[in-house]
């Protein structure tokens, strides 16, 4: 299996980077700058931290804290816990356990978010415990970590899938939590500053079809107002979720809506690229090509076949990065060849340009997945 990768940008530094585990078990990153120019470093070797087998990553920047970081865990580590490689801008790389930090029950290992709350001046780190509850870590800018169990405090069901999902709603400051029962339900987890967790069954509320638990992905979309939940069901079909100000759910048949083929695996993603007033959808298809669908204000769709317009390699259906890199009017999708040991590729756009197609292994020369 291939480990994990993840994408984010640092808005303080104007950077875009990819985080992922090598073969010897160490956190390597690639960034990118405004010179275009993409490099690998070994994060492990700067800061320190175990070398967990099968690590599941997860990347963001804190603007208030004026960090970034890269939290892991693995389903194969006994005592569960959860790992921090943090930067502060211009200083060194540093290792934490945020786990030990805090006392917090072990993680099962297969599932991790991390994010920052403008709005609280806070980052946050979720993930499940081996008897299917959510939790979360949190940190303020003058506040250490601390945990709160989210499914005691709310009364939710228990989480099923390893797929979790996060975001933050900027235009209405409030955290969401996004995640899967046993019954293929979708649920919300949802607060505002100071206020405590809410939970919603949103398939319940919608009456929208049964979720398959292979894949879950959601995100806020500013421009337009929204937040969306995509999840895939057993006839690789891809339905989205949507609710605005009003908090009124409804749901849709992207595929049918856009003339889209259906998914294959677990990779899928959504993600705003607010500089184009659009929100995306891109996942791979079950001819292994790297799909996209871009949803407008006016809720017209336009679908891409982005390997077939680049001639590019085919796609591993487990794993797929999307994420706009706002310095540059960029959007990227992250995503591995079909290889036995994947290199790491993207597709890459700035506004009002066409796409490209990198190898980011070969130009960074990193290391393959294994």
């Amino acid at each position: 299996m291939p480990s994990n990768i993840v994408g984010y940008e640092w808005t303080l530094a104007g950077t875009a980077h990819v985080a992922y585990q090598t073969g010897d078990r160490h956190i390597h990153e690639m960034t990118v700058g405004e010179n275009g120019m993409w490099h690998d470093a070994d994060i492990t070797a700067l800061a320190g931290g175990p070398r967990l087998e099968s690590a599941i990553l997860a990347g963001y920047a804190w603007p208030d804290g004026q960090t970034r970081q890269i939290t892991y865990v693995s389903p194969m580590d006994s005592n569960g816990h959860i790992h921090e490689l943090v930067q502060r801008e211009g200083n060194v790389w540093n290792y934490a356990d945020i786990t030990q930090a805090t006392d917090a029950p072990p993680a099962d290992g297969r599932a991790l978010v991390g994010l920052a709350w403008k709005a609280g001046r806070s980052k946050h780190v979720i993930y499940i415990s081996r008897d299917g509850h959510i939790h979360e870590l949190a940190a303020g800018v003058v506040s250490v970590w601390h945990h709160t169990n989210v499914t005691e405090q709310t009364g939710a069901p228990n989480a099923e899938s390893p797929h979790l999902a996060g975001f933050i709603w900027e235009g209405r400051g409030t955290q969401h939590i996004v995640y899967m029962s046993g019954d293929g339900h979708i649920h919300e987890l949802m607060r505002e500053v100071g206020k405590a967790w809410q939970h919603s069954d949103i398939t319940a509320l919608t009456n929208a079809p049964i979720a398959d638990g292979r894949a879950l992905a959601a995100c806020a979309w500013e421009k337009g107002k929204t937040r969306q939940i995509v999840y895939t069901n057993n006839r690789g079909n891809l339905f989205e979720l949507v609710a605005g100000n009003d908090n009124q759910w409804r749901y849709a048949g992207v595929l049918r809506l856009c003339s889209a083929p259906l998914t294959d695996g677990s990779a899928l993603a959504t993600y705003a690229w607010e500089t184009d007033s659009t929100r995306q959808i891109v996942y791979v298809g079950s001819d292994r090509h790297i799909h996209e669908i871009a949803i407008g204000l006016d809720q017209t769709c336009n679908h891409v076949d982005l390997t077939r317009i680049k001639n590019a390699c085919d796609a591993s259906n487990e794993v797929i990065v999307g994420y706009e890199w706002s310095a540059q009017f960029a959007k990227h999708v992250i995503f591995l060849d079909t290889r036995e040991n994947p290199a790491i590729h993207a597709f890459t756009r700035k506004h009002g340009e066409l796409w490209l197609h990198l190898d980011l292994t070969k130009l960074t020369g990193g290391q393959v997945i294994v």
